[in-house]
């Protein structure tokens, strides 16, 4: 049986080779064949194996290709976006925003990339979802926030001195009690009075019919509503919703 590194370098190497195997043209969003790793991880997306290893390169070159931002892993549902939370790979955060990955999405636990950020005491990404408008009020499966998250003793001492810099970020967010339009080009700040809702999948938020229209082209229209908030109870916010997204 392979320890954890063994498994980590393992899962590193099947990117690289995902990567060249997409060039020669195999599927875009193939996942991997059965091994030690598997059995651990389940199946995942090649893009979510190269933005948890923060792949820059590959990643963009998914990206071009066509690579679902949806395409979830097997056992834990979690979408790319996640695993370069996971991973702290900023850059990653970045790219997969830019081309329309949706900063809320949830896993098979309803947390969301910033709770996952938090939980591996990934600092910078912390910040940078908050810069980029990740909401911080939504709660998990277990009604834990991303604040919660941070208590969360995965990484030990590290952790231990993370907490309170990502806890003071967070609760600084929180004051000022504003969200921040989801086009990645705008990320104009607003309250959730003046924020308008994504009317299908209820994750995205838009200043103006332009930003939404903008945000739609670039990405959006290939995650709404496959990445859609599931509860059986109200929708995250109560704003005004638009219709056509």
């Amino acid at each position: 049986m392979m320890n954890v590194d063994m498994a980590e370098k393992a899962s590193e190497f099947e990117a690289l080779v995902q990567a060249a195997a997409l060039e020669a043209g195999t599927d875009i969003d193939y996942t991997k064949l059965a091994n030690e790793v598997v059995a651990r991880t389940g199946r995942n997306p090649a893009l979510y194996m190269a933005s948890f290893f923060g792949h820059v390169d590959i990643v963009k070159m998914l990206l071009r290709t066509g690579a679902s931002l949806t395409k979830r892993t097997e056992k834990s549902s979690s979408a790319p976006l996640h695993g370069a939370a996971i991973g702290g790979y900023t850059e990653v955060v970045d790219l997969l925003v830019q081309h329309g990955a949706t900063l809320d999405v949830r896993d098979a636990y309803q947390r969301t990339p910033i709770m996952a950020a938090c939980m591996f005491k990934k600092v910078h990404t912390v910040k940078r979802l908050i810069e980029l408008g990740a909401r911080l009020d939504l709660v998990d499966c277990y009604s834990q926030t991303a604040d919660m998250y941070c208590f969360w003793d995965i990484v030990g001492e590290v952790g231990d001195r993370d907490c309170m810099v990502m806890m003071k970020m967070i609760r600084e967010a929180m004051k000022t009690g504003l969200l921040r339009c989801c086009n990645p080009t705008c990320g104009k700040p607003g309250y959730r009075a003046t924020l308008k809702l994504c009317a299908q999948c209820k994750l995205t938020r838009y200043c103006s019919r332009d930003c939404q229209k903008q945000h739609w082209t670039v990405g959006h229209k290939k995650c709404c509503g496959h990445d859609a908030y599931t509860s059986t109870g109200e929708t995250p916010t109560k704003v005004k919703e638009w219709s056509g997204c």
